[in-house]
């Protein structure tokens, strides 16, 4: 058992250093300047102690957890978790990137159950934060013009949206899931302004769950 949870918690160790829809036309030199501020809020928001905070933070939570209590269903979605990872990369090796790709959400799926088997009110209290994060960008905004960071704020306010639904009908993990995708966008606002996403959602999720890149 002992050695069991070593290997997973030095996978969710990898994992953890892993996390660290727009108007069109580039973005301007003060929105950027904008969205730098905007990212710290957020960023000061998640790593507050009542606040919440984003997917790396609830990782270390669980490692640091685990460190001292014996739980053997965390540990075994965390076993499932490097099963998957194993599989992602064997599939990416034949080249079938779909089935790898597929891996790689099912082993982040594995790791976020972790987390709320340890955590119960992880979902919540994230989404919380999200929320805190979202109020407190806008009123620093106040009326300026911003209309790429405002579109970004309202693509997560729908995140919200999404993950108090899956909340509501049970599923927890699809919950904390979207709560993360809005508290990492938030995260790398200034990439997101920067570089023009079209798909916010997918660079977003491929940033947390890119554990083995």
């Amino acid at each position: 058992m002992y050695k069991r949870m070593t290997i997973a918690l030095a996978a969710l160790t990898f994992a953890a250093t892993a996390c660290s829809q727009d108007p069109t036309g580039a973005a301007s030199s003060n929105e950027l300047v904008l969205a730098q501020s905007s990212q710290t809020i957020a960023d000061n928001v998640a790593a507050s102690r009542t606040g919440g905070t984003n997917c790396e933070g609830w990782f270390r939570r669980v490692i640091d957890t685990l460190r001292t209590t014996n739980d053997p269903v965390a540990i075994a979605y965390l076993d499932s978790a490097r099963i998957n990872r194993d599989s992602a990369w064997a599939a990416r090796q034949r080249g079938d990137t779909a089935a790898a790709h597929a891996f790689r959400r099912a082993a982040f799926r594995d790791v976020l159950s972790a987390v709320i088997e340890l955590f119960p009110n992880a979902p919540q209290r994230t989404g919380a934060a999200v929320d805190t994060a979202v109020a407190h960008i806008e009123k620093f905004l106040g009326d300026r013009g911003a209309p790429r960071i405002r579109a970004i704020l309202a693509h997560v306010k729908d995140l919200r949206t999404q993950a108090e639904a899956a909340l509501t009908s049970g599923d927890k993990v699809t919950a904390l899931a979207l709560n993360l995708r809005g508290m990492q966008i938030l995260h790398r606002l200034v990439e997101h302004i920067r570089d023009n996403h079209r798909d916010h959602d997918e660079v977003a999720d491929g940033e947390m769950e890119a554990v083995d890149s």
